[in-house]
């Protein structure tokens, strides 16, 4: 079920202070006595003018960090999901973590996730003041006007996480942590200049803001579930699944721990079926039983190769297959920006060595391949994430086409084997012909990810029994076996072999599961910083087709955008930049 709400950026790279200006909705700026114009006095006048905001408020969802460019810098190439295959500055910049302040990005999701946060404000006071305006409003009212503040403040919540987790000092690894650099909280829209001079306030400071925000909206969405039309709305259980994560970032394992179980106990969600996982990424199966929250998308704007304005999926442009046409000729459907980096393909435990496209498509090969998959020595999920070339095809306009290895375009290609991806991108229509844009959602919180954040919480309160069965829970299902029984593939412990090869998750199923079942989603760099794994991580990738990469500790966090910095006599930079 999709649901229609559009959403048009007004700004783009701004400050928070622009932002917020633009949203204020003060009576000295709006005293006028036109009765059809909107004013303080005469809006909002009925429950049905806050929901028009929070529809608002749920299309920026699509904004910032879940547009394809951003999702393609910030998620899929800073933590090495994904390899070039295009050169340009930008590209080059995430790909090798090599961030600016003047950066335009970087600015971007500054200023986009602050403009949100403004515009959740600006909701949250037109809820204040209606109330005050209408203290004797009925049961059915104020029931529904205390369902807009929880989802209001739920999204307030999750700005606030994003930026803190990009932007601070660094994410919470001991008690000290709370004490450095976070992100500066708005708790007013500035009337002065002076009022637009903002600190940056603490880490901890900003965890227990986010914290105060997810616990009321818990309260306030106590046992909604939504259906139909309203599926994509935020849920009573995603505000205790995000609550739950909230608590394993700021490290309050015991609290993490209950309200995880929580939801795995009460929320009626289960893993669903791996016939069904490895298909609910390409736009099938949305708003399933193990989903809790998705960024609902729907196919429109045809022909938008270049903005996202609209309310489709623009990733798949960016993240192409590539294939061979009709003709016999090599083709992408679509810009073919990206494919998967080398090493994951080694760190799923595939052991293929073959490079060049006659390599590939030798017989040989391609039946120990599928024999690899069919006898799941590689872990499954690389093909729910990958395409294997000349192996795998992809079905465009119902005409199957044999997926090829992408060729480099501006950068080489020759001497990798680059895959191209499959999670969230366009499976069965040709991009070219009005199909730029598609209704793939993304998923924010789903099932998987509660039980590993689960089987984390209970490791860290000694009840590793719990820790391994749920992590043996998502393994199962990846590997088509009865969730809830033993089954051969299982972990015996805690420590025990996984398909990875280096290091940092050879011996970590937790880490191993987190990396392999999460592939792609947006989750792999916040756990990256949290377990200070940038400097294996890049000594694991060792470089992209653009260069080698190295580590600084700087680069767990994001510049402070230069244009903030330069217009607020309070900010302060993160250190390095």
């Amino acid at each position: 079920m999709k649901i229609n709400i559009k959403k048009v950026l007004m700004l783009t790279a701004v400050t928070i202070f622009t932002a917020l200006t633009i949203v204020s909705c003060k009576k000295g700026y709006l005293d006028v006595t036109d009765p059809n114009v909107y004013s303080s006095d005469n809006y909002p006048a009925t429950v049905g003018d806050i929901d028009k905001e929070l529809n608002d408020l749920y299309g920026r969802f699509r904004g910032g960090y879940y547009t394809a460019e951003m999702y393609a810098f910030f998620s899929l190439s800073r933590d090495h999901s994904t390899d070039q295959n295009y050169s340009r500055n930008d590209f080059d910049a995430a790909a090798q973590l090599n961030y600016q302040s003047s950066n335009g990005d970087v600015n971007n999701i500054w200023s986009i996730h602050y403009e949100n946060i403004a515009k959740c404000m600006n909701t949250m006071n037109d809820i204040a003041r209606f109330k005050v305006k209408n203290p004797n409003l009925s049961i059915d009212d104020k029931a529904a006007v205390d369902l807009i503040e929880g989802q209001a403040r739920f999204i307030r919540a999750w700005n606030y996480m994003l930026l803190v987790n990009f932007f601070g000092e660094t994410m919470i690894t001991t008690e000290a942590d709370k004490a450095k650099k976070g992100v500066p909280i708005v708790t007013k829209q500035p009337t002065t200049v002076a009022e637009t001079q903002i600190a940056r306030n603490t880490i901890g400071e900003v965890w227990d803001y986010i914290l105060e925000d997810l616990k009321a909206a818990e309260i306030l969405l106590e046992g909604k579930i939504w259906a139909g039309d309203d599926a994509a709305r935020i849920s009573g259980w995603a505000a205790k699944g995000m609550l739950g994560k909230a608590y394993i970032f700021t490290q309050q394992w015991a609290l993490a721990s209950a309200k995880l179980k929580e939801v795995i106990d009460g929320s009626g969600k289960a893993l669903v079926p791996f016939d069904e996982y490895k298909e609910m990424f390409n736009g099938k199966f949305d708003f399933n039983n193990e989903s809790l929250l998705e960024v609902n998308y729907i196919t429109d704007e045809p022909n938008q190769y270049n903005n996202d304005f609209g309310v489709g999926n623009r990733l798949s442009l960016l993240t192409s297959p590539a294939y061979i046409n009709e003709d016999g000729d090599y083709n992408t459907n679509g810009y073919g920006n990206y494919f998967i980096h080398d090493k994951n393909l080694t760190r799923f435990g595939f052991t293929g060595t073959a490079i060049t496209p006659d390599e590939m498509q030798d017989p040989t090969y391609l039946a120990v391949s599928a024999t690899a998959r069919a006898t799941k020595t590689t872990d499954p999920r690389l093909w729910v994430v990958a395409y294997q070339p000349y192996l795998d095809s992809i079905f465009i306009d119902n005409q199957s086409h044999a997926v090829a290895k992408m060729s480099g375009s501006g950068v080489s290609t020759t001497d990798l084997k680059a895959w191209s991806w499959h999670k969230y991108v366009l499976t069965d229509k040709l991009i070219w012909d009005g199909n730029v844009t598609n209704g793939n959602n993304m998923f924010i919180l789903r099932l998987a990810d509660v039980y590993l954040l689960y089987a984390e919480a209970s490791a860290r309160t000694g009840n590793n029994a719990d820790a391994l069965e749920y992590i043996n829970k998502v393994h199962r299902r990846a590997y088509d076996q009865p969730v809830d029984a033993p089954s051969p593939f299982d972990y015996a412990s805690l420590t025990a072999a996984t398909k990875a090869t280096d290091p940092a998750l050879s011996n970590d199923p937790l880490k191993y599961e987190r990396w392999a079942e999460l592939f792609g989603e947006g989750t792999w760099w916040y756990d990256v910083s949290r377990w200070k794994l940038g400097q294996s991580e890049a000594a694991f990738y060792e470089k992209v087709t653009t260069g080698n990469l190295t580590w600084d500790d700087k680069k767990y966090a994001l510049p402070i955008p230069s244009y903030e910095i330069n217009n607020n006599g309070l900010m302060v930079q993160n250190n390095g930049y």
